[in-house]
C-alpha cells in the first residue's frame, strides 16, 4: 500500500508553497482524453467551448458566484453542473502570493461566513468525480473549471482522478500539474484531498459518531451492522 500523502508532501512534492497568480497564462488543456480544465477567460462565451472541444456536453463550474454560465449557456447540448463553494478570500490569495495585504473584511461581522474561508470541497468529491466519469464513459467530453482554475476545478480533477482512475494523491496531482502548471488547491481543498485519499483506502471505515446514529436508527439492524464494521475496522488497523 502507499504512503499516505500529507499536506506538506503535496506541496513539496506536487504543488510547491507559492499561489500562483490569477492571470497564470494557461492554455486550455486536455488532462486526460476526454477531461479538460481552462481558466474562465477562455470559455467565458459560448462560441468559446466548441473552439476547444466540440464533444463537451458537461461543463463544471466550481465558481458560480463569479462565472454566469449555467445550463444553457453553451446550447441545449451542454449541461453546466453548478458546484457552490468559495476559495480563500483574497486577502488570503494576496498573502500566499507575497503581495500587500490589505485590511480584511473579515472584520465586519456582515461578512457571511463563506467569504471569510474556503468552503468544504469534499462532499464534492464524490459527487462531481461519478458525473464526470459517467460522461466520459459515453463517449463525450468535460470542461472543468473555476475563476483562475488553479484551486477549485484542481481539486475536483484530482479527486476524480484518484476515485476513478485509480491514482494517489500526489500521483493524480503531479499528472495534472504537468499538463495544467496553475494547479494549486488553496489549503483547504489540499487537506480534503488527503482526507479523501484516506477515505478512499478504508472506503468502509467509519467514526464512532457515525456507528452511534446507525445503531440509534434501528435496533437489531443496527447493532449486527455495526458490530459488522467494528470488526472490519479492527482488522485494518
Amino acid at each position: 500500500m502507499a504512503t499516505p500523502t500529507t499536506f506538506e508532501s503535496f506541496r513539496e512534492e506536487v504543488t510547491g508553497w507559492v499561489r500562483p497568480g490569477h492571470h497564470h497564462g494557461c492554455a486550455p488543456v486536455e488532462v486526460i482524453p476526454g477531461l479538460w480544465t481552462a481558466h474562465h477567460d477562455d470559455i467565458d462565451s459560448p462560441s468559446k467551448l466548441p473552439d476547444i472541444c466540440q464533444k463537451i456536453t458537461l461543463v463544471v463550474n466550481s465558481a458560480v458566484s463569479q462565472c454566469p454560465a449555467r445550463t444553457g449557456f453553451y446550447g441545449d447540448g451542454v449541461k453546466v453542473l453548478e458546484v457552490d463553494i468559495d476559495d480563500d478570500p483574497n486577502q488570503r490569495k494576496y498573502f500566499d502570493q507575497g503581495k500587500e495585504a490589505f485590511k480584511s473584511e473579515c472584520r465586519d461581522p456582515d461578512i457571511s461566513t463563506r467569504k471569510r474561508c474556503s468552503g468544504d470541497m469534499l462532499p464534492y468529491f464524490y459527487s462531481v468525480s461519478d458525473e464526470i466519469h459517467a460522461t466520459l464513459q459515453s463517449g463525450s467530453a468535460v470542461m472543468v473549471h473555476c475563476k483562475a482554475s488553479l484551486s477549485r476545478s484542481p481539486a475536483l480533477i484530482i479527486a476524480y482522478l484518484m476515485k476513478h482512475h485509480n491514482l494517489t494523491l500526489l500521483e493524480a496531482g503531479k499528472l495534472l500539474k504537468r499538463k495544467f502548471d496553475a494547479t494549486w488547491p488553496c489549503d483547504r481543498f489540499s487537506y480534503d484531498l488527503v482526507e479523501f485519499e484516506r477515505r478512499l483506502a478504508r472506503p468502509y471505515r467509519l467514526s464512532k459518531s457515525q456507528l452511534v446514529e446507525i445503531a440509534l436508527g434501528s435496533s437489531a439492524v443496527g447493532v449486527a451492522l455495526v458490530s459488522v464494521v467494528l470488526l472490519m475496522n479492527t482488522n485494518k488497523r
